[in-house]
């Protein structure tokens, strides 16, 4: 009797020492991927993203399988959709891609069928090391630039076809600023800019009702603003601030 008690004592201990090891197998982070847009000289860009997946070590991690398609253009001036977010395993990621199975362009009222390049279909790779730790959350966000992204051909004003050539930037929404503003005039349709250097970063349609506007997910850094309308009138503002989690503010502008 003592025998067996103590032999099921040893197994016991034995079996807590072996479990207990301090980690779980399933210890993740969590993943989200979002997308924003800049505004486009047309009415519409619908993407249908099939998957969206990152990769790491040698292998592609699923963050959403399910196809959604969205237009482009409503995910301006601030705004942005989640693509896709998951429970994935912890450590250092070099890239994420989508794939994109079909896009079509509404301009003048007409819709087109977008040529999408091979290279989209079998997955749009997007170069963006960070490392994922586990319990934590990690967001990145996808500027999908419409502007530059949307190429038609034909006469100008008469389009015959659009082709996609994707042009996007990824940031790390945490380590991200914004500047933001009012117009105090939206009857001819402004744009506004977010320059630095010699290249646009990201632009923004204003609220055509309360003439606000946001510049979002800047990486820190000084910008030059600039704000033109369909009738030539302009503001330019040079050397604006942007740090991580705030909003340089311009208050309300009137173009000149």
């Amino acid at each position: 009797m003592h025998r067996i008690l103590i032999l099921a004592v040893a197994v016991s201990a034995l079996a807590v020492k072996c479990g207990d090891s301090g980690t779980s197998p399933n210890q993740t982070g969590t993943l989200t991927i979002s997308l924003t847009d800049a505004p486009a000289d047309v009415e519409q860009v619908n993407i249908t993203f099939s998957e969206v997946s990152a990769h790491i070590g040698s292998e592609w991690v699923t963050v959403r399988s399910e196809p959604v398609t969205l237009d482009l253009l409503e995910w301006n001036n601030g705004k942005s959709i989640v693509l896709g977010t998951a429970e994935v395993p912890p450590g250092d990621y070099t890239q994420i891609r989508l794939m994109i199975d079909q896009a079509e362009v509404v301009s003048d009222g007409q819709t087109y069928q977008a040529t999408v390049p091979s290279g989209a279909r079998t997955g749009l790779k997007l170069v963006s090391g960070f490392s994922l730790e586990e319990g934590s959350t990690y967001e990145l966000v996808v500027d999908f630039d419409a502007r530059r992204s949307v190429v038609a051909t034909g006469p100008p004003g008469n389009p015959q076809r659009f082709q996609l050539k994707p042009t996007v930037r990824v940031v790390p929404r945490a380590l991200t600023g914004a500047i933001g503003g009012v117009l105090a005039d939206t009857d001819h349709l402004p744009t506004a800019y977010a320059i630095s250097g010699e290249d646009t970063v990201t632009s923004a349609a204003p609220d055509t009702t309360s003439g606000a506007f946001l510049l979002s997910f800047l990486p820190p850094a000084e910008y030059e603003v600039a704000i033109e309308d369909t009738l030539g009138r302009t503001f330019t503002q040079a050397a604006l601030s942007v740090t991580a989690g705030t909003t340089s503010e311009l208050g309300t502008i009137d173009l000149q």
